[in-house]
């Protein structure tokens, strides 16, 4: 069932939410996936009310001591550009907004979930997963191509089932190490092989379980499928189309600045993130020292 429901092509929202719901609990189950943390579950639960109360949502941060000086740091940050600097939560809040603050909460405690694994893959997908997620948001508002939160978020649990994977897995890492310069397709064909999953699906069903937007956990889902015949003509994946060609994107800006990226990888995957950008040498060739900053400072 995993193999054949991760070869679909491009599903419609309907379609891919059912895809996810049936396969949730087999997986947080066989794999361990991590709950979503209590914070974040009070904080969803509160904003979903039909009035708010931001001094009961502040209260709720502020708990977590950690994670207000996180989200304070963050948001006055060049990253967010905000031109007030927020002094408590509850400001922060009212800057951000409460569907980008949840988005932002959401990232920060993605890490802290994987805390307890210290291996050196773990550091690496990390690094590289924070570097490609700033770069991200930062292309997203540049081009203008989709909100810089949600192209953050998208980028940041783009790949998150791989470190699931790693700590379910003794063999992962070596695969991993195998695939580290493979396109998106050749990975998930490996994990599907080996597994039944691949680290798509894995990823996905921790950004629903997380109660993160539909589209972008959507996103997630199908982001190793963009190589589908007339995937980014079909306009049901305009947006999730945006944010794989962000998050692709900025991954080869990446792996460029640091000298190491696959020309016969970035061949395929150019092709479609022309289609759903447009032409990008001249819009990209003024943001070069900005990219390299942003890289070097994450």
């Amino acid at each position: 069932m995993h193999a054949a429901v991760a070869a679909m092509p491009a599903p419609a929202p309907s379609t891919e939410t059912a895809v996810v719901s049936h396969t949730a609990d087999e997986l947080i189950k066989e794999i361990g996936i991590p709950p979503c943390p209590t914070v974040l579950t009070e904080f969803i639960a509160e904003t979903k009310r039909e009035e708010p109360d931001f001094r009961r949502l502040s209260h709720l941060v502020n708990k977590d001591t950690a994670l207000a000086a996180s989200i304070l740091k963050t948001i006055n940050s060049p990253f967010y550009g905000l031109g007030k600097k927020a002094r408590t939560v509850q400001e922060a809040l009212t800057l951000l907004g409460l569907r980008e603050t949840t988005r932002l909460i959401s990232g920060l405690l993605l890490r802290r979930a994987f805390a307890s694994y210290d291996a050196p893959a773990m550091q690496e997908y990390w690094d590289r997963s924070s570097r490609v997620a700033m770069v991200s948001a930062y292309l997203a508002r540049e081009l203008e191509a989709a909100p810089l939160e949600e192209a953050h978020t998208f980028a940041l649990f783009r790949d998150c089932g791989i470190p699931v994977l790693l700590i379910r897995f003794s063999d992962y890492e070596e695969m991993l190490a195998q695939t580290r310069n493979e396109n998106e397709r050749r990975r998930s064909d490996m994990e599907r092989l080996r597994y039944g999953f691949d680290h798509a699906l894995v990823g996905a069903t921790l950004a629903q379980s997380w109660h993160l937007p539909s589209e972008t956990w959507q996103a997630i889902r199908i982001h190793n499928g963009y190589e589908t015949p007339d995937f980014a003509a079909d306009e049901r994946n305009e947006r999730s189309a945006r944010l794989i060609a962000l998050g692709l994107l900025a991954e080869r800006l990446l792996l460029t600045h640091r000298g190491v990226y696959d020309a016969n990888v970035w061949s395929v995957e150019e092709a479609f993130v022309t289609e759903v950008l447009g032409a990008l040498d001249e819009r990209l060739a003024p943001l070069g020292n900005d990219i390299a900053r942003i890289i070097e400072q994450s």
